[in-house]
This record gives structure tokens, sequence and C-alpha cells, in this order.
């Protein structure tokens, strides 16, 4: 197993990258490294984090100053102009070492790969990919998916077992607005959740017996926390690679023939309320 001391963790915009990022930073932080990791929203989950550093994203000025202090970079690539860069300035450094975490790779249109880089495998979760990617990167031969999300105290896993956390999805409210009338007909208790607050919307859904809502932050974070979730999937066909990696998701999709445009517009609600249905049995 490989030892770096001081480690600095760059993640991609999205709080659902973030947590899974985590992944790699709980396990460097057991192997006894120092990490920092760079994120401009996980600092909001600070109290589902203890014991761990977050940072904004670094100003692209300021790069060299700020990494120079670092033993290992690992970036999660993401096209962005941002991903590109970093990648630019570090190349063939030395100090620090950089890591590429590429969800995808095309030798035409990325930087040539490294002995520190690692592309992910698209048939299963990235979370997956992120907990492979890390113990090969440690050449440890054990990989966890623990990222070190952690309740506070006074809360209590499914306190509420009855009780339905749904994101509505903005562009059709009104049909969240009816599955939350029919879940409630069916025995069970609605509670709709925004995207605004993160740390309450995680309390939230910890303490639900389940969550439904679209592709979102939400859901990984719903998978993170362990709560049967009903994925409505923006996808005809759910990619493995972008499912929630956690716990695993139920998803609603759609028929191949629909335009990629017009998918939401063809959410049935009765679909949907069936869907969690046969969730609530298993």
């Amino acid at each position: 197993m490989i030892h770096v001391k001081q480690v600095a963790i760059i993640c991609s915009e999205t709080i659902s990258d973030g947590l899974m990022m985590m992944v790699a930073t709980h396990r460097l932080c057991s192997e006894g490294a120092n990490v920092i990791t760079y994120h401009d929203k996980l600092h909001e989950l600070a109290d589902w984090f203890q014991g761990y550093t977050f940072s904004p994203r670094i100003k692209l000025e300021n790069l060299e100053s700020e990494l120079s202090k670092f033993d290992l970079v690992i970036l999660q690539y993401d096209g962005t102009y941002y991903a590109k860069e970093i990648a630019k300035n570090l190349s063939g450094s030395c100090k620090p070492m950089l890591s590429i975490f590429y969800p995808t790779y095309s030798k035409y249109t990325h930087p040539p790969l490294t002995a520190c880089d690692l592309v992910f495998n698209k048939q299963i979760p990235m979370v997956d990919n992120v907990a492979l990617a890390i113990s090969s990167l440690l050449k440890a031969r054990d990989h966890s998916k623990n990222n070190g999300l952690a309740a506070p105290s006074h809360l209590l896993h499914r306190r509420y077992k009855k009780r339905v956390a749904i994101l509505p999805s903005s562009h059709i409210p009104k049909k969240y607005e009816k599955i939350g009338e029919e879940v409630r007909k069916s025995g069970f208790d609605p509670i709709f959740l925004s995207k605004e607050n993160i740390s309450l919307g995680a309390s939230i859904i910890y303490e639900s017996g389940f969550f439904i809502g679209p592709e979102s932050d939400l859901c990984h974070l719903a998978s993170n926390l362990h709560i049967p979730t009903l994925v409505v999937s923006g996808n005809k066909k759910p990619i493995s690679l972008l499912n929630p990696g956690w716990l695993r998701s139920s998803f609603i999709t759609f028929p191949r023939w629909l335009p990629q445009v017009f998918l939401e517009r063809f959410v049935l609600v009765s679909k949907v309320v069936s869907g969690f249905k046969r969730l609530a049995l298993k």
C-alpha cells in the first residue's frame, strides 16, 4: 500500500459528485492522510461529515500556490474548462502527484493517461468506481463505499416509516402534487422537499421511510442514507454509471420511442404510484 500524507481531492460541482468523492476522502483519512476536499457545497453537510476538512474549489489563478503543499491531488474529471486547466497545470509535475478519475475516457479528447489515472467502468455506479479507484491507487486489496456520512445523534433512521419524502420536478410540479395525493390515499404521509437547504433535506430524508424524486443530488443522498428510493428517471434506460450506488434504487423509465425532450410530460401518476407501492412492499 502506498502512503501519502497531504492530499487534495478536487470534486466536480454537484452534491452527488461530492458525496461520491468523499469515498476517496474517507479511505485516505482512514489510512492516516490529511485530506482537504475541495467542493463549493459539501460544507453544508458539515454536521454529517464531522472530522473532515472542506474548502471551496480553488480559483484557477491560485492553483500553483494552493496545491504545492500537497503530496497527491485527485481530480474528478468532468470535461469542464476548470478540470482541463487543473490537469494541464499539474501535468508532468513531480509534486504534487496527480491522479485523475475519469468517468469516461477518449484518447482523442482527453489528456494521455498516466500510471496514476483511473478510468471508470460504465457498467457499475460511479460510487463503486470511486471505491475501486482509490483502492487501486493505494494498491490495497479491499475496497469500501463508506464515505464517512453519519447522521447527527438526535436523528433516528427511518423514524417515520410511513413518511414519504418527495422532491417535485420543477417541470411538472402539478403531477407531483397528484403523486403526493395518491401516496396519502394509500396510507402514507408525503412531505415535499426543496433543493435549497441540503442539510434540512438530509434530515427529513434520513427519518423518512421512503424517497421519491427525479434524478437529482437528493436521489444519491437518499441512497447514501440507505432510504428506499424511487427514481423517476429522465432517461429511457437507467445509465449504470449515473445510478445511485449505495442502496439500490427502483426506477420509473419511459418507452424507447419517446423523444428525450418530452419525457417528463409523459410521467404517469398511476405508474409512479404503482412503482412506489411495489417498493413499499419490498
